[in-house]
């Protein structure tokens, strides 16, 4: 791939620019991107500037061809809680790694009061899971890690990340009763997201479909009401695990729509363009058609007026981004769920 744009210069004796502007307030990353075309891993300064008013602005420089890769300009999606070191945040269709900061003044500046903490939402609790979600969001923390374990039953382990985790999260679940969940330190819960031989994948494979709960709708914090009208609906959840595709991922996942839809295009773009969560929904009988029930249309205006309750009527935007993905079909189900649990689960 070419670079974005060359015609604008970021400052070689600067290229991480100043630590403030006259209009904006500005944070350098070094960040890495995965070339697959060359089969090289590209690693570039990334500065965000931070305007007293509108999104997020960006600009990245490519330190090795010391030219500009991106001029500046507006990022609308992009959150200042999304720039997390080891992270991953999706810049024109790129998926770029954030490696570090680039200056003391970032690390200081973000780090001084974002905290990461850990809870393990216990298997008594797991009835109410949607609930408990519900409460973190609303809270105004951002989950960065998800996934769904068997620790003598069904434990979600929950990384979260934000300016003042620790008390944001004690007053958001103050009315929670304590056994509910359970506090473990960063180490601690590292093995519940990524000691496979340990905490291998819960997916059943059989008797199920695939629920994914786009990026545009979880980074809206809507994760808990989803999980809850789906537990309210009398399904099973029983695997879950937040990713973030790869484009070619995506594009693989929503084949089935390519040429069928005219907006295949922005289907993969908004599916890989952050992180998603990734649902195994278990039922007894016709549990396909009982989630596709549940989400609704796929036509976001027709879901709003013939099924105003349904999933994709409450919090799709437009059809690209219409809330949830669902299975359509009986034979794809148990294919796509093996596709996200087995092979893409494991290396994501």
């Amino acid at each position: 791939l070419l670079p974005i744009s060359a015609a604008h210069q970021i400052s070689r004796l600067c290229p991480v620019a100043a630590p403030g502007t006259m209009d904006s307030e500005s944070f350098g990353f070094v960040v890495e991107w995965y070339d697959q075309q060359a089969d090289l891993m590209r690693e570039y300064q990334l500065t965000i500037f931070k305007p007293q008013r509108g999104p997020l602005e960006a600009a990245m420089y490519d330190p090795k061809s010391h030219r500009s890769f991106l001029k500046r300009m507006a990022i609308p999606d992009l959150k200042m809680e999304d720039l997390i070191v080891g992270s991953t945040v999706t810049i024109y269709a790129r998926h770029l790694k954030v490696k570090a900061y680039a200056d003391s003044h970032t690390r200081d500046g973000l780090e001084s009061k974002r905290k990461a903490m850990c809870v393990l939402i216990q298997p008594s609790a797991f009835p109410q899971l949607g609930q408990f979600i519900s409460c973190v969001e609303n809270g105004g923390l951002k989950m960065n890690r998800f996934r769904l374990v068997n620790d003598g039953g069904p434990v979600v382990a929950i990384e979260m990340i934000g300016d003042d985790a620790d008390l944001k999260f004690h007053s958001a679940v103050a009315n929670i009763p304590q056994q509910a969940y359970k506090e473990v330190t960063s180490e601690e819960g590292e093995a519940y997201f990524s000691d496979k031989e340990r905490f291998p994948c819960t997916a059943a494979f059989d008797h199920c479909t695939l629920c994914i709960i786009r990026p545009h709708a979880l980074k809206a914090g809507h994760a808990g009401e989803v999980i809850t009208a789906i537990q309210q609906a009398g399904l099973e959840i029983s695997a879950a695990q937040m990713m973030h595709l790869q484009r070619a991922h995506a594009v693989e996942l929503l084949d089935v729509y390519k040429g069928v839809v005219p907006y295949h295009k922005e289907m993969v773009d908004g599916m890989s363009i952050a992180p998603l969560l990734a649902m195994e929904i278990r039922g007894s009988d016709s549990v396909v058609e009982r989630l596709r029930q549940l989400c609704g249309p796929y036509d976001v205006d027709m879901a709003r007026h013939l099924r105003p309750d349904s999933l994709r009527a409450r919090f799709g935007v437009d059809n690209a981004n219409n809330g949830v993905h669902a299975t359509d079909l009986e034979d794809d189900a148990e294919l796509e769920v093996r596709y996200v649990f087995e092979m893409l689960a494991a290396t994501l």
